[in-house]
């Protein structure tokens, strides 16, 4: 019987939530929105380096309406003019291998 009172002390205690406990609970919830957004803008970046390095970049883009583009790509040392639409992607030249991309690029 003597255990029995301190067991419902024990129960009232931890049903209560100090200013602290909540603090600390912010504090974590901000902490792991953080890491959050650090690894987000990593992989983002990390992500530009792969397609990099699998052989296709895109050297240069320009759009030319909602959902047309004229994009300029370098395939394996080949340098290619290509149509980008919603439907379809077609190839309008071969470019010289020395042509200077002056303007805008992404990469």
């Amino acid at each position: 019987m003597v255990l029995l009172p301190s067991a419902a002390k024990a129960e009232e205690k931890a049903g209560i939530i100090s200013g602290n406990d909540i603090g600390a609970m912010v504090l974590a919830l901000f902490a792991v929105l953080a890491v959050i957004v650090v690894l987000a803008s990593l992989l983002k970046r990390f992500n530009l380096k792969f397609q990099g390095a699998s052989g296709l970049k895109v050297l240069s883009s320009v759009s030319l309406g909602p959902k047309e583009r004229l994009v300029i790509v370098d395939v394996g040392g080949q340098k290619l003019l290509l149509g980008v639409t919603q439907q379809r992607i077609e190839c309008l030249k071969e470019l010289p291998g020395d042509i200077n991309l002056e303007g805008k690029q992404e990469q």
